[in-house]
């Protein structure tokens, strides 16, 4: 076989037993030696930690300054309105809180934020500029040993491995350490699958594309004799099926295909990529941490949030009552709550009823903050339509159901703001109303409560949906009194229904509009009505939570822009739930 490819004269296949050309391999491997592709593995990592370090310093410091505010003994020594960390992250919301055009996000699969997408173009510019920039790409000759852009390449892709396997996780470490919920660092989980799969792909056409061009077809497949070639065909395939798989029009249309196949292939993904990479240039090392994070990660999830967690409820279901509230709408109430006697504003759990796809492990947010678990379900297709059906022939039904969880939710502390503001629209409800609970039960128990105002807003289709809360509304009502402002929106025009149903009771308490307000418009509106330290709280569509964002970015100029506005605000602070991620 005549190869097209020479070097200094001699035949890249041919020659490889004269002199000269033991000479050449010995010094492109002096150049850049085989064990000093290792470097860009430790870089990968690197990267990685200072990010999560960075977000970590972030979570603490929101501690201490939420702590430090509910202090009243601090409170009052705070420089308001112009500090240089309040200005600093003003900028930052301003940017992050832009939304990029849906179109864009839908073709791309970036993440609808523009702080992210961003944060993302950076991560992979540095990954790809420190596979792609350091030269030479390729050996003189391909017997002068693998291509340096296929080593590095493949390295930095293994790397990558540890972030994939933590970031999946509903309980992770980087959870801890950052505050940020499992569902908002899915986008991460995504972004990091995806890259590893653009790096493994820049690592095979490196390895292929010298052996092509030197001795064509024939000697390409000369090398998938080679362990070393034919062992990485697995690993590759799944991964392009867990990235293409993993898109959202693909999650959305087969999301209970998508959930049980995609922990299978991550399984097989990972056993095949540790097969293929053979205990070479020490890159086990990656998969030995990927493995231990995982392994903790899911030890931690069934002990802690599942119903092996070692107490009276062990590997025991719970009763769960099932209501008819409307036509295609249902209530889930849990009473034995034993082990899940504390959770936070806005978290979820994940729901196993035994007897209806038991398999199947969907979240739900709790509507409730103390004595019960509440859910409020908009029937749809796979489980929630199911239980709907079933209720069918009844007004109520007891189910057994399994407690994973809970989860999310947002590390900042209510309690700590002077104002909120809370936008929920339909069963979006379930993610708002446990923040207004929460300060109504603080302030029923005489705990510290800097809160003064608080506006709730809810967005619903039909009068009657107010049934799903109003016992809720009106104690807090009770409770706080004209530090609370509800207000009640109704799309249907239904003023007669509702005035001849039991709701007329409540009235004197919901200030209820018979109209489908812009919701734009409503947090516009509320603009004046803004303290210090202030928190919104907006949970319903994906079009809502664009609108909402976009609205609170456009705040940020009364912060940064404080020596003209002279609002003393100090912190206008953004928390969105979608009612499906």
């Amino acid at each position: 076989m005549k190869s097209s490819v020479t070097f200094e004269g001699m035949d890249c296949i041919n020659d490889l037993m004269l002199p000269q050309y033991a000479a050449a391999h010995k010094k492109s491997l002096a150049e850049i030696p085989w064990a000093s592709n290792t470097k860009y593995g430790k870089y990968t990592v690197y990267f990685g930690i200072v990010v999560i370090f960075i977000a970590f310093v972030k979570h603490l410091w929101y501690l201490y300054r939420d702590y430090r505010y509910k202090n009243s003994k601090y409170r009052h020594q705070q420089n308001y309105g112009g500090s240089f960390v309040s200005v600093l992250l003003s900028y930052g919301r301003f940017v992050g809180y832009k939304q990029i055009p849906p179109v864009i996000s839908w073709y791309t699969s970036l993440p609808p934020s523009v702080g992210k997408s961003l944060f993302l173009f950076v991560s992979a510019l540095y990954l790809f500029c420190y596979s792609l920039v350091p030269h030479f790409w390729y050996r003189g000759c391909y017997g002068f040993g693998s291509p340096p852009l296929a080593i590095r390449s493949g390295i930095m892709a293994t790397a990558l491995t540890p972030f994939i396997y933590v970031l999946l996780g509903k309980a992770n470490m980087i959870t801890v350490l950052t505050g940020i919920s499992h569902e908002k660092l899915n986008t991460f989980h995504q972004f990091v699958g995806v890259a590893c799969l653009v790096l493994s792909l820049i690592h095979t056409i490196a390895f292929m594309y010298q052996p092509y061009k030197e001795g064509g077809s024939l000697f390409l497949a000369l090398q998938f004799t080679s362990f070393s070639f034919y062992s990485g065909i697995a690993p590759l395939v799944l991964l392009i099926w867990l990235c293409v798989a993993s898109k959202a029009f693909i999650r959305k249309k087969l999301y209970e295909i998508f959930l049980h196949m995609h922990w299978m292939v991550a399984i097989a993904y990972f056993a095949t990529l540790w097969v293929h990479i053979d205990n070479t240039l020490d890159m086990q090392d990656y998969m030995y941490g990927a493995l231990a994070f995982w392994g903790t990660q899911v030890l931690y999830r069934i002990f802690v949030k599942t119903c092996f967690k070692p107490n009276k409820m062990f590997m025991r279901g719970r009763p769960a009552k099932l209501t008819r509230l409307n036509e295609n709408t249902f209530e889930v109430v849990i009473e034995n709550l034993t082990g899940y006697s504390n959770w936070q504003p806005g978290q979820h759990v994940f729901l196993r009823f035994v007897g209806t796809h038991f398999l199947d492990n969907h979240p739900f947010s709790i509507a409730s903050m103390n004595g019960q678990m509440k859910f409020i379900i908009v029937a749809k297709k796979g489980l929630t339509g199911v239980l709907h059906k079933q209720l069918d022939d009844y007004v109520t039904k007891e189910k057994t159901v399994y407690i994973d969880g809970p989860y999310g939710g947002v590390a900042r502390d209510p309690l700590s703001f002077d104002r909120i503001i809370l936008l929920g629209t339909g069963s979006g409800v379930t993610a708002t109303l446990p923040f207004l609970l929460h300060v109504a039960n603080a302030v029923e128990l005489k705990k510290v409560v800097v809160t003064t105002s608080i506006s709730f807003i809810w967005v619903i289709r039909s009068t009657d949906d107010i049934s799903w809360v109003k016992n809720e509304l009106t104690h807090c009502k009770q409770i706080l009194g004209d530090m609370l402002d509800l207000s009640i929106y109704v799309a249907e025009q239904d003023l007669e229904k509702h005035l001849d149903s039991d709701l007329t009771k409540v009235i004197s308490t919901l200030n209820i509009e018979y109209y489908k307000p812009s919701i734009v418009r409503l947090v516009k509106d509320l603009t004046p009505t803004l303290l210090t330290r202030n928190m919104i709280v907006s949970s319903g569509s994906d079009s809502m939570r664009r609108d909402v964002s976009s609205v609170v970015s456009n705040m940020q100029p009364l912060i940064f822009n404080n020596d003209y506005h002279q609002t003393g605000i100090d912190e206008i602070f953004l928390h969105t739930e979608a009612f499906c991620w």
